[in-house]
């Protein structure tokens, strides 16, 4: 069997769904990136399979290879909006370029909430996100964790905000894989098991 490319969220909360693709490195090769690179390396024919953002996963010919994923019933903690005035009042927006999932979450609540349709502009990954100039701001990941709120009107976890919401558990990311990939009768397999791994050394 040729070494499968696979690729995955250079996050923490990924930690549990790789650390047994360690153990696979005969079959498998763990490429880390963001998930809206990872997206697009994917579509290009870069990789076997690629933890990817759920909007990318059921807006292309892709099939969700394994039941692993990111996802959450409450506080994701690594998901945030930071606002710098009232909710109503939110004018312009700033969204992690790291992420296409959250970007759409981040707008469809604010629109649920108070029915606003903020213009939006792009945040790099790089940029610090302190020193955006408009109203709200959506950062994902490490640098939404543990994270000083002091001086913004308020801020949300999106995770919770969805299921105060909804009352519905939300999906960020799901292993996915072309449809007429090859590899599709074991990914299902090497990642299940590697998820099963991490879960029962969530400690470590």
């Amino acid at each position: 069997m040729h070494s499968l490319k696979i690729g995955a969220v250079s996050y923490l909360n990924t930690k549990p769904l790789v650390v047994g693709l360690d153990e696979e490195s005969s079959r498998c090769e763990v490429v880390f990136d963001l998930p809206s690179r990872l997206a697009d390396r994917l579509e290009r024919g870069e990789m076997a399979a690629a933890l990817i953002p759920l909007v990318e996963a059921v807006t292309n010919d892709y099939v969700i290879v394994s039941d692993a994923c990111i996802a959450c019933r409450g506080p994701v903690w690594s998901v945030k909006l930071f606002s710098r005035v009232p909710g109503p009042a939110i004018k312009t927006l700033a969204l992690d370029e790291g992420s296409r999932t959250s970007r759409i979450l981040g707008q469809l609540l604010l629109f649920k909430r108070w029915g606003i349709r903020p213009n939006n502009v792009s945040l790099a990954i790089d940029q610090p996100w302190r020193n955006s100039q408009e109203d709200a701001v959506l950062v994902i990941g490490d640098r939404a964790m543990n994270v000083d709120d002091h001086g913004f009107e308020f801020s949300w976890d999106l995770g919770q905000e969805w299921f105060a919401q909804t009352d519905f558990p939300f999906v960020f990311a799901v292993w996915a894989a072309p449809s007429n990939s090859k590899a599709l009768d074991y990914l299902d397999d090497i990642l299940t098991e590697s998820r099963d791994l991490g879960l029962s050394t969530l400690d470590e």
